[in-house]
């Protein structure tokens, strides 16, 4: 199973019959620098995408043949965007799951419990969603999705379960933090690239060409326009006769993919 530990453990064994070799024969540099280079490129390629549960078990889509999928917002709560989507949810009798940001359910308190209390899931983004949350260790990672938690049980009266990682780049350490915490990971295995596509038709086909049985969506709630697309979107699916459902419903109809 490719994942860090047996990926470490199978480099460690390399990188030591390497130096026993070099004791009986001349071992050139090249071979430590391929072995080097394979070793970090692995290690990146499990960071940067989520989908590969290379440090942690994560959720990005379900093994179903029903015509099932789910909606998820990252980034808000935000103040008028988040409402925009909310309007468009409730119009078409859909129900998403928001990853929300801690520090930004500060003055927002109402908003999350809107949110809420119109059925939708509620799961963590981290607190500070920092550009150097990757880098923290274990411990500091914990506290940041422990504070993230809190924000949100003190509104809604309840921890969620499940947490998104920011800009979906996954750790060791953060696989510590997470099952500490005993919070499920989930990804997505169609990325609408919304915070990055402008044009609304291009944004559009990008995820109706990915859309499956069984995919987890991913939006931002923060983008503006986005509306407008998730209307869209929900069009193309009653089309295409696909049923949006919760996200934990939808996990429950199969094993992690």
């Amino acid at each position: 199973m490719l994942n860090h530990r047996n990926i470490v453990i199978v480099f460690v064994l390399i990188f030591i019959i390497l130096i026993s070799f070099n004791f009986i024969y001349t071992i050139h540099w090249i071979y430590y620098l391929v072995a080097f280079v394979s070793f970090f490129s692995i290690e990146f390629y499990g960071a940067y995408f989520v989908s590969s549960g290379f440090h942690i078990k994560t959720i990005c889509e379900v093994n179903t043949s029903e015509n099932l999928i789910a909606l998820s917002f990252d980034d808000g709560p935000i103040q008028e965007r988040t409402e925009k989507v909310l309007t468009v949810l409730k119009k078409f009798n859909v129900k998403a799951t928001f990853f929300l940001i801690g520090k930004r359910i500060k003055d927002n308190e109402s908003l999350l419990l809107k949110i809420y209390n119109e059925g939708h899931l509620i799961g963590n983004h981290s607190y500070s969603h920092s550009f150097l949350f990757d880098l923290m260790n274990s411990k500091q990672m914990a506290a940041d999705l422990q504070l993230g938690n809190e924000e949100i049980r003190k509104v809604i009266g309840k921890s969620p379960s499940f947490f998104r990682p920011p800009y979906g780049v996954t750790t060791p350490g953060l696989g510590k933090a997470c099952k500490q915490l005993k919070l499920d990971v989930i990804g997505w295995n169609v990325r609408s690239l919304d915070t990055s596509i402008k044009n609304k038709e291009q944004l559009l086909k990008r995820v109706k060409q990915r859309i499956k049985p069984g995919s987890i969506i991913l939006f931002h709630d923060t983008v503006d326009g986005i509306e407008l697309v998730l209307e869209d979107v929900l069009i193309y699916l009653k089309e295409k006769n696909y049923t949006v459902i919760p996200l934990d419903k939808l996990i429950q109809k199969n094993a992690y993919s």
